[in-house]
């Protein structure tokens, strides 16, 4: 199965390039005095949280700017590496042929116009894309930036709102909404609330639509989601289509584990993010983030009997490598021998197997599974 294209696009790295000359000065100079607003920014997502609801720190231009160059790529690439599992491995497409797309909580648009590109892509270009924000000057930035991307032909459209309240978002049913780590943020929402705010959500859906969301990987934010998503799964309204396999509640929950679930995916950052990031040294070879899906309607493709899905980090040892998977609602380790084969190749081989990553492991039931080698383990999916 071939790997989905998701580099981020260069008319969009042009565009923000732009507003950091507007905002704080032109070329390398402006992105050099960037680097404090990245670095505030990162601990207001992270470090420094807010007990309360989020400042909105879209109305500095500067952290705006710094947001586009830095963070937004990065919300691409989740957003399209999550929406790719649901259309290339479970089969998912909208079932109208010019679908509707709601950006709930859009900010300046990395998770909305990411996905309306990706549609785009796959011959179903959205007739609508809408987002939703309470920063005006986050709304201001999505209808350029969702210009500068997509072009005319898709009508793009702003509402300031709530994305708390389902009730008062734009009318009509969607084939596709997105919410790009917005929950974490919502105050109101609580931890015991996404379910809720999920399920009426999901009610907004058209038949065959699909609701996306997306959240940090940090761990309490990507437990709350696993917990949501689990419980919303039991209740059989809506299919889960991912990231996990089936309905069944995850064991990672309840074990204490020092992992959790979480995706990973390997992605190159645009030249600006990389500049930017030569004084602030954070890890820009991997995007991490967890994502639950839900369909209104029946999966195209259900995944192969045997499969499993990667939860852990890829440990290499000496004559194996080793990860841990979930498989019908069941923990297990698997080790696969890599004896007889050299550094390189087995580099390689796991290089090639990720967080996230769907594989066919076989039948077996047993809390670790020894497989002499490569050659048993298939590769269904991968980020």
């Amino acid at each position: 199965m071939p790997a989905a294209d998701l580099a981020y696009p260069q008319a969009a790295e042009a565009f923000w390039l732009e507003r950091v000359a507007e905002s704080v000065g032109p070329g390398t100079e402006g992105l050099e005095r960037l680097a404090a607003d990245v670095a505030r920014l990162s601990d207001l997502f992270t470090t420094e949280r807010p007990a309360g609801a989020y400042p909105d720190y879209f109305s500095d231009p500067a952290a705006l700017a710094a947001y586009g160059i830095f963070f937004l790529p990065q919300g691409w690439t989740r957003a399209g590496c999550a929406l790719d599992q649901c259309m290339r491995f479970r089969g998912w497409r909208p079932a109208a042929a010019a679908p509707r797309v709601l950006d709930v909580g859009c900010g300046p648009g990395s998770c909305g116009i990411s996905v309306a590109h990706s549609l785009v892509k796959a011959g179903r270009g959205p007739s609508e894309l809408i987002g939703i924000d309470h920063s005006p000057a986050a709304l201001a930035s999505f209808e350029a930036l969702a210009s500068t991307v997509l072009g005319r032909e898709i009508t793009v459209k702003t509402r300031l709102s709530d994305a708390q309240a389902p009730e008062g978002w734009p009318e009509g049913s969607f084939d596709l909404i997105v919410a790009g780590f917005v929950i974490n943020e919502l105050d109101q929402v609580g931890p015991d609330g996404a379910q809720a705010w999920m399920e009426a959500a999901c009610a907004r859906l058209a038949p065959g639509g699909l609701l996306l969301v997306i959240e940090p990987a940090l761990r309490f934010a990507a437990e709350r989601l696993l917990k949501a998503s689990d419980d919303l799964a039991a209740t059989g309204r809506f299919l889960r289509l991912g990231p996990q396999l089936d309905a069944l509640p995850s064991p990672l929950l309840a074990s204490g584990r020092d992992h959790w679930e979480h995706e990973s995916c390997a992605w190159t950052a645009p030249d600006s993010a990389q500049f930017v990031n030569r004084k602030l040294h954070r890890d820009l070879r991997e995007v991490r983030f967890s994502y639950a899906a839900f369909l209104r309607g029946s999966p195209a493709v259900d995944p192969p009997a045997g499969s499993a899905r990667i939860v852990s980090d890829i440990q290499t040892i000496k004559g194996l490598v080793r990860f841990i998977v979930v498989a019908q609602g069941r923990e297990q380790q698997i080790e696969v021998a890599t004896r007889g084969m050299s550094k390189h190749e087995v580099k390689l081989f796991a290089g090639r197997l990720a967080r996230g990553c769907v594989v066919g492991i076989g039948q077996s039931t047993a809390p670790k599974v020894r497989l002499s080698g490569p050659g048993e383990l298939v590769t269904l999916w991968s980020p």
